[in-house]
């Protein structure tokens, strides 16, 4: 039997009482997600082994037992399967289509998890967002100028655009909030925004703010509803360590 993508052959042995075998082959090249996807749960059936029987209408046509695959094997198999329900949600929402890429990079998989758990509702850690740049409207009051003096606060920005990048394309999620409960001003710019506001001329001053203790923003698409506020949920990827 010829699927897209994969082969499935049945052998039958000319003598009688035999058990039957089966092989399939397969390739996710040239394969959109959710054809990918539905090839690899074949697989994952097939890999977990145990009685197989073939009928059509007559009936029975052969049967057999499948040895199951190694445990190294099954877990390959279940973490390439998230990867293309990644994927195939992440092309849904951005209505952009392409094929499964051939080779994806750390970072490009980290992003493709990100989005997926955006698109959901989830609030993430995003680990490529150490720090952020701000600019100052000249609006002067007592918390400005206490932020500016290193005092960490809460803070919470938006963008018009989230895009990531998968295999060498930008994929737009949409409006974004950006927000740490904790982040402070950099020390020097800090100092200069504060002379800067002393003399009238803070409009436009730029200053960089970091999340304290080394972690990172958190993250939530606008058009969603969230499900948890600004609590993140971790990206559990097998080998990648989580954001803080």
């Amino acid at each position: 039997m010829d699927l897209a993508g994969g082969s499935m052959q049945l052998m039958i042995p000319a003598a009688s009482g035999t058990p039957a075998t089966l092989r399939f082959t397969f390739s996710l090249e040239k394969l959109e997600p959710s054809a990918a996807l539905r090839l690899l749960r074949i697989y994952e059936r097939i890999a977990v082994g145990g009685a197989f029987e073939v009928r059509a209408s007559a009936g029975a046509i052969g049967g057999g037992d499948l040895p199951p695959r190694p445990e190294a094997a099954r877990q390959e198999a279940a973490r390439l399967a998230e990867y293309l329900q990644d994927l195939d949600v992440v092309q849904r929402h951005c209505e952009q289509y392409f094929l499964v890429p051939a080779e994806l990079t750390p970072t490009d998989r980290i992003s493709l998890r990100m989005a997926r758990l955006l698109i959901q509702g989830h609030c993430v850690i995003s680990p490529f967002l150490p720090r952020a740049r701000f600019t100052l409207n000249g609006q002067d009051s007592p918390a400005v100028r206490a932020l500016l003096s290193g005092e960490p606060h809460a803070i919470q920005s938006g963008a018009p655009m989230c895009v990531i990048t998968v295999a060498g394309r930008h994929l737009d999620l949409g409006p974004v909030r950006s927000y740490h409960p904790h982040i402070t001003v950099d020390e020097e710019d800090g100092r200069q925004a504060l002379a800067a506001l002393e003399t009238g001329r803070g409009d436009g001053c730029e200053v960089t703010v970091r999340p304290v203790d080394g972690e990172c923003f958190r993250l939530l698409l606008q058009n969603t509803t969230p499900r948890d506020g600004w609590t993140p949920v971790p990206l559990e990827l097998p080998g990648f360590p989580e954001p803080r």
